[in-house]
C-alpha cells in the first residue's frame, strides 16, 4: 500500500515570517519510526512536501526514509490562509497523488497493518459533534458561495491522523470540496473549527454522498490507553515541549528502537541529533 507523510511550511512561516524552519528532535524521531514501520509491513511510503518542506528534509540527510518525494504542495496554498487552515497542506497533497493510498500523520505510528478493504474509506477514529469544535454547519462566514445544502450534520467527523482511501473519484471529490469551502471562507482568527470542518466533517459528508462505505481503527476513547498497533503522540506533544524529562527519555527510547528494529538507518540519529532544535 502506498502511503503518503505531509509537509507543508506555509502554517509555520504565518508565524514566523523571518524565522527558519525547523520541527523539533521528538517530531523527527517520531516521522522516522511512522515511515520506518510503515515500510517494514511491506509498504511504500512517500513525502509530499512543499519546496521549503523538501529543502529541509535533504538538508537534514533525511530523504532515504521515504522511497520518493514530491514536491505536490503550493507554497501559497493558492491563497488559502494558512493560519486558518494549518492542514491545507494535506489536501493539496491528496489532490495531487493518486488512490489507493494511506496518508500517515507525521506524529502517528501503525506497529501493525491495518485491514483496508477496496471498497470502504478507512481513518484513525470517529469524532464526537462538539458545538464548540463542530459548530452548526450554516454558522460560518463566507466570502464567496459555497453550498452546504443537504448536507447531513448527524454524521460523526472522522479524524485523519490515518486516512485510507480506496477510490480516485471519492478521494478528488472530497478533495475539491474541502479546498472549495477553504478558499470560499472569509478570513478570522477562528483556528479549529474551520479547519476541522473541511478536513474531517467534509470527509464523512461527502463518503454519505457518493455512497462508500467507512470505518476506524480505533474508537476515540481507546487514545489515551497504551496500545500495541499504534502510536499517537498529538496529545502528548505539549508535555514533551514543557518538560524536558519528558523529552529526554521519549527521544532515548526512539533512538534505541530505531537501533534494535531498523539498524539500517541507525544514521538517522546522528542527523537528528545534529539538527536544530530548542527543545
Amino acid at each position: 500500500m502506498k502511503g503518503i507523510h505531509i509537509i507543508s511550511t506555509a502554517p509555520f512561516y504565518a508565524k514566523n515570517p523571518n524565522g527558519a524552519y525547523f520541527m523539533n528532535k521528538f517530531e523527527l524521531y517520531t516521522l522516522v519510526l511512522s515511515a520506518l514501520s510503515w515500510k517494514k509491513l511491506g509498504n511504500e511510503i512517500f513525502l509530499a512536501a512543499d519546496k521549503k518542506g523538501v529543502n529541509y528534509v535533504e538538508g537534514l540527510g533525511l530523504i532515504d526514509i521515504w522511497d520518493g518525494i514530491e514536491n505536490v504542495i503550493p507554497d501559497d496554498l493558492e491563497g488559502i490562509n494558512p493560519k486558518m487552515f494549518w492542514a491545507a497542506g494535506k489536501l493539496f497533497a491528496l489532490r495531487e497523488i493518486s488512490a489507493p493510498l494511506a496518508m500517515i500523520d507525521l506524529d502517528f505510528i501503525l506497529w501493525k497493518m491495518p485491514k483496508l478493504p477496496p471498497d470502504r474509506i478507512v481513518a484513525a477514529h470517529r469524532e464526537s459533534i462538539t458545538p464548540s469544535v463542530y459548530p452548526e454547519i450554516n454558522s460560518f462566514k463566507l466570502k464567496r458561495p459555497f453550498s452546504t445544502e443537504n448536507m447531513n450534520e448527524k454524521l460523526l467527523p472522522m479524524n485523519t491522523a490515518f486516512l485510507y482511501l480506496p477510490d480516485e473519484s471519492v478521494k478528488q471529490y472530497y478533495v475539491n470540496r474541502s479546498i472549495a469551502f477553504m478558499k470560499s471562507a472569509a478570513d478570522c482568527d477562528d483556528y479549529l473549527c474551520y479547519m476541522v470542518f473541511a478536513e474531517q466533517r467534509l470527509l464523512s459528508i461527502c463518503a454519505e454522498e457518493k455512497k462508500i462505505g467507512s470505518q476506524v481503527l480505533m474508537d476515540k476513547d481507546e487514545l489515551f490507553f497504551p496500545r500495541d498497533d499504534y502510536t499517537h503522540i498529538w496529545g502528548a506533544k505539549q508535555v514533551l515541549r514543557d518538560n524536558t524529562q519528558s523529552l529526554h527519555d521519549f527521544c532515548s527510547r526512539a533512538r534505541e528502537r530505531i537501533k534494535k528494529d531498523y539498524s539500517d538507518y541507525e544514521y538517522v540519529i546522528g542527523k537528528i541529533e545534529g539538527a536544530f532544535s530548542p527543545f
